[in-house]
Order: structure tokens, then sequence, then C-alpha cells
């Protein structure tokens, strides 16, 4: 059934669509495709796919192709990533970290790793649930990596860098730092995988941190 151009959403400004576009995502807590979002917001689609460009270069929404084995052409998905724009805020206290841990180690990367593992040990729930990964996908949702498993089990792929223009400029502490964040998660839960390392920018806009089996 057409919209009708009445719809109150249609004369708001492009920030209110955007962030009603953003509060449909977060209510229904799953991707979705822009033909479902369209008739929920009350917009055309080309209306919505526009909005949510906006919202993925943000950060605050993540795009990814939708698995399908049947012919046709994929469907791209969105999905909110629970951060928000506010978060760029401590772009500065982050930087001025940064710069003094690198004056203070010949190894940053390493003691940015090491920083990380212990913030994850005291502040991330141990494991409820029987798959191990959970948890420390969740961790990764929550603080907005906007992360998945890949297909294989053998990586998580994060689609969104909270801290994307400083992880540009020193990734060695920032990428460790996040390194370390999951490695520590990992031990909590317990899992038999280990995080080996992030290949930061391993594709256009995804990093990925690389799994191995924990040595017996």
């Amino acid at each position: 059934m057409p919209v009708p151009r009445t719809e109150p959403l249609r004369r708001q400004p492009p920030g209110v669509r955007r962030a009603a576009l953003l509060e449909v995502l977060r209510d229904r807590g799953t991707a979705m495709a822009v033909a479902e979002l369209a008739p929920l917001a009350g917009l055309h689609p080309n209306t919505v796919r526009a909005h949510l460009d906006v919202l993925v270069r943000t950060g605050q929404v993540q795009r990814r192709t939708d698995a399908r084995h049947t012919p046709g052409r994929p469907r791209e998905l969105f999905e909110a990533t629970g951060t928000e724009v506010g978060d760029r805020s401590y772009r500065l206290l982050a930087e001025v970290l940064a710069d003094r841990l690198a004056e203070l180690t010949d190894d940053p990367a390493d003691a940015a790793a090491e920083a990380g593992r212990r913030w994850a040990l005291r502040r991330e729930p141990a494991a409820t649930t029987s798959e191990p990964l959970a948890p420390v996908v969740q961790m990764l949702r929550v603080h907005g990596f906007a992360p998945e498993v890949s297909a294989d089990g053998a990586a998580i792929e994060l689609h969104h860098c909270p801290f994307l223009e400083l992880a540009r400029e020193r990734p060695d502490i920032v990428c460790g730092a996040h390194l370390g964040l999951i490695r520590g998660a990992l031990e909590r839960t317990g899992a038999d995988v280990v995080a080996t390392r992030i290949v930061p920018f391993a594709r256009p806009h995804v990093c990925v941190t690389e799994l191995a089996a924990t040595p017996r």
C-alpha cells in the first residue's frame, strides 16, 4: 500500500527523519532491508536509502549484504551499531593518552593490548551461554564495533571503529587496545580460542580479528 503523502514524517527535517529510522532499527534489534524500513518510517525507499548512507558514514548504522542461496541480487541489510555521534568527543582524550603511552614504552602496541585485556577481565561478564563467542560479540556490539563472526568461525569482523580517525593515525595503539579487549573477553568466557591479531582495514571499512585454537 502506498504511503500517504501527508505522512507527518515527510515534513520533518532530515535529522529528525534519520533519528526516526535509527529508532526503528534499535527497537527491532535486527538487520532490516530498505523495503522493510520505508513503510515503517513513512518515507520513500530512495529517501530511506539516502538517510541510511549518512547513518552508515557516522557509524550509527552498519551495512551488510544478506547471504542468500537462491538466484537474484542479494539484499542490503542495515542494523544499528549502538554508537552515538557524541562518542567522537572522546577523540582528544584518546589522542592525549595514545601519545603518552607511546612515550612511556618501546612497544606501545603490546602495552595497549595488555591494558585492553586487563580492562576486559575486570569489566566484562563471564560466559552465560554455551556459545563462547556470543558474549564477546555482544561486548563488541555494545561498544560500537558492529561485529560479525565469519562464516568459518575463524575471525570476528569489525564493521565500525569507535576511534576511526585515531586508528588511522595510530593503528598500533588503537588496534592493540581493541585486540586486548577481545583477548580479555575471550579469556573471561573460557573459550578455547584466542585472538591472534587484528588486521586493520582488511577490506574497506572492515577490520578483521583473527582467531586460533588455544594451544594445548
